[in-house]
Order: structure tokens, then C-alpha cells, then sequence
């Protein structure tokens, strides 16, 4: 596994009385500052709540994992219950650079993967790339997302997400009402004892695939007992869909920011459908040789 790495030296760059939340929000809380916190933080930062995605973008960067183009991508969104999501690009050393995940795909998955309904704005610190842009389009609030680019230097830019993406292709032309985060859960009845096997389930109901049906999850274990899970997010333009695999290995990095992982164990629970994911396990199985792989399909 990569190490998941987390420069510390990033937070020098705030007030000494913000350390301690901001680890939490790294160290403990998955990239997740809850609605509760936001008062406390905005006031140990001496800003106010509209300027506080683009004062973490620092913070949300050093999460990025980028051993092929040290291009640190980082990522703040507010959901609809007032909680703000971090979000990084991920690369996989010796792996082809279709396994990359972008930062605005980890940061809507985290949301995502927390129970978050709805998305009212996304912060990036570089220009978001065409396959990130039709991702966001698949949103149940792509309509009402504003979109704030703020670079370390250079231009800002804001906008709605029509503005950064005019005459998009999306939910609506295929005939699909809702999107992303409004999924009803599917039922895939299976058997079993093994609580790895329970949770790929559970995470393959709750996934999106209104256009396959190739509903999909996936459960990962580390030698040391942690388990996080993943889902695929389908997107009617196909290509920017997002693997369950790459989901959960997302989220294991905000779980172990700092930590050197040892991967034991993946199960992926997926539906039978035209679409199989085994594929992108199989891409990756050089990078994890020893880890237990086990593929269960349900008709």
C-alpha cells in the first residue's frame, strides 16, 4: 500500500488555537468538519463561514496521494446539513493512470459515503478537468451547485456549475430523474456470517447504477482490524463513473492519513449486469499481491 502520506507542516500555516480541531478534522474525523464545529473553527481562523472552504483548501491538498504527477488537488464542499467534506486526487504508483481518482470525486464520495443528501457549493484549488465537471453534472443539485476555483495564485473564478459546463449531457437525457445522492436502496439478499461480506452487500444496495443496474460495493479490511467501505457512482456519460474499489480505497486514505496501511483483505459484492468491476480489481492487483480478493456476484 502507499503510504498515506500527511504533511504536518501545512498547518503552520494557520493560528496555533485552530490545530487542535483542524487534526481532529484530519486525523479523526475522516475529512469531515461537522455543522457543529463551524462556529469554533471560523472563529480560531478569524474568518467568516463563506470564506472557510477556501482558507482549508491547504489542508485538504496535503491529503492528495500523487506519486506520478505531484499535482497536490485539493477540495472543500459544503452539503446541505451544513457539514463540509475534504476531498484529494489519489494516483497509484505503477498502476495505469485510469485507476487515478480525482480530488472533486473523493470529496463528493466522502460526502456521499456519510450520508450526505445534498451539495450546495465545491471548492477547488485548480480548475476542475472536463471528466470531474460531467461527475458533478450526475448530482441531485447540479442545477443549484456553485462552483468557487481559488488558486494559490492566479485568477478566482466562480460560477453555478451550467457556467463551467453549459448544454451538459446528463441524468435528464437518459431518462433518469434524482441523481447521485438520491438513490433509492436496491435488495441483494445474501447469506452469510462473514461481517466483510455484510458490508460489500450493504454498500452494493446503496450504490448508484441507474443506467446498468451494475450495482456494486466493496469492503476492505487492514491487517490491524480497520474496515471502510466503497460503492460504485455510475455517471450517464459512462467513463467518469466511479469504481466502488476506488471509492473505498478514497476513503481508507482519509482513515489513515499519516499511517503506512497493510491491506488484508477485499470483498466486492456486485449485481449481474452487462457492466463487471472485477476488471478494475484486476488492474490493481499488482499493487496488492497479498491482499485476499474475493469477487461474489448475485443474479
Amino acid at each position: 500500500m502507499p503510504l498515506f502520506s500527511f504533511d504536518r507542516s501545512v498547518l503552520d500555516q494557520y493560528p496555533a488555537q485552530a490545530h487542535s480541531l483542524l487534526e481532529t478534522l484530519v486525523f479523526t474525523q475522516a475529512g469531515v468538519l461537522k455543522a457543529a464545529q463551524v462556529s469554533e473553527l471560523t472563529a480560531a481562523l478569524s474568518v467568516d463561514e463563506e470564506a472557510l472552504p477556501e482558507r482549508l483548501l491547504a489542508i485538504a491538498a496535503a491529503c492528495a496521494v500523487v506519486p506520478v504527477s505531484n499535482f497536490y488537488v485539493g477540495v472543500v464542499i459544503k452539503g446541505g446539513s451544513g457539514n463540509y467534506y475534504l476531498g484529494a486526487n489519489m494516483e497509484f504508483d505503477g498502476g495505469f493512470l485510469g485507476l487515478s481518482i480525482h480530488g472533486e470525486q473523493s470529496a463528493i464520495n466522502n460526502a456521499w459515503l456519510h450520508g450526505e443528501k445534498s451539495i450546495e457549493s465545491l471548492t477547488v484549488n485548480a480548475a476542475p478537468c472536463g471528466h470531474c465537471r460531467q461527475f458533478l453534472h450526475e448530482l441531485n443539485t447540479s442545477d443549484k451547485l456553485q462552483v468557487n476555483i481559488t488558486p494559490p495564485e492566479g485568477k478566482k473564478h466562480s460560477g453555478s456549475l451550467q457556467h463551467f459546463l453549459p448544454e451538459a449531457f446528463g441524468p435528464a437525457d437518459l431518462g433518469v430523474d434524482g441523481g447521485l445522492l438520491t438513490g433509492k436502496p436496491i435488495d441483494l439478499h445474501i447469506e452469510t456470517d462473514d461481517e466483510l461480506v455484510r458490508m460489500a452487500a450493504d454498500a452494493a444496495c446503496h450504490s448508484y447504477a441507474p443506467y446498468s443496474g451494475g450495482y456494486a460495493g466493496v469492503a476492505l479490511e487492514t491487517a490491524d482490524g480497520l474496515r471502510v467501505v466503497g460503492r460504485y457512482a455510475e455517471n450517464a456519460a459512462y467513463n467518469p463513473s466511479l469504481q466502488p474499489l476506488a471509492s473505498a480505497l478514497s476513503q481508507l486514505r482519509f482513515q489513515c492519513l499519516g499511517k503506512k496501511v497493510e491491506l488484508k483483505r477485499m470483498v466486492m459484492v456486485e449485481k449481474h449486469s452487462h457492466v463487471h468491476h472485477a476488471s478494475h480489481v484486476s488492474a490493481l492487483r499488482e499493487q496488492f499481491p497479498h491482499v485476499e480478493m474475493e469477487l461474489i456476484q448475485v443474479a
